[in-house]
């Protein structure tokens, strides 16, 4: 379990989206609103010194991971 040290939220990242994409974390931020961000972290294994943006994996962030995919948000 790991704690944000933005959020203060506790999570587990196998039940989480990590988004690197600054649009698509704005994206998903815009329609679900500020709430829903778990953490943000400053680097990644698969993207050095990047933002990493951290959501619930859930049925709301699958649909919009779909929309993004096929360009609709």
């Amino acid at each position: 379990m790991i704690t944000s040290g933005i959020t203060h939220k506790k999570y587990e990242p196998s039940e989480c989206v990590f988004v690197t994409n600054m649009l698509q974390a704005k994206k998903y931020l815009e329609a679900l609103g500020g709430d829903i961000l778990i953490d943000i972290l400053w680097n990644s294994e698969k993207r050095p010194d990047s933002l990493v943006f951290v959501f619930p994996k859930n049925e709301a962030t699958r649909e919009l991971k779909k929309k993004w995919d096929q360009h609709l948000i």
